[in-house]
């Protein structure tokens, strides 16, 4: 499990949800070894990292992240 840190990374958003006044972001940041991690913020603070060796799995377990949100209620939000 990687380390959780409270600062947001430059990245690219992949989305955002949101469900009543509270908000979920995935973030995706590029490593220079050609990993990437894929961020997940709750208003802001960040909550879970985890690091992929490429592209593609990480994208793929935000989105499967994401549908999970969306049968429990989240909307979203860009």
């Amino acid at each position: 499990m990687a380390r959780i840190r409270s600062d947001r990374p430059d990245g690219e958003r992949l989305w955002r949800l949101r469900k009543l006044h509270s908000q979920i972001d995935a973030t995706l940041v590029d490593r220079d070894d050609g990993s990437v991690e894929i961020a997940f913020f709750y208003n802001g603070e960040r909550v879970y990292a985890r690091r992929w060796t490429a592209r593609e799995p990480g994208v793929a377990d935000a989105a499967r992240t994401r549908a999970d949100l969306e049968r429990s209620g989240w909307a979203s939000h860009w």
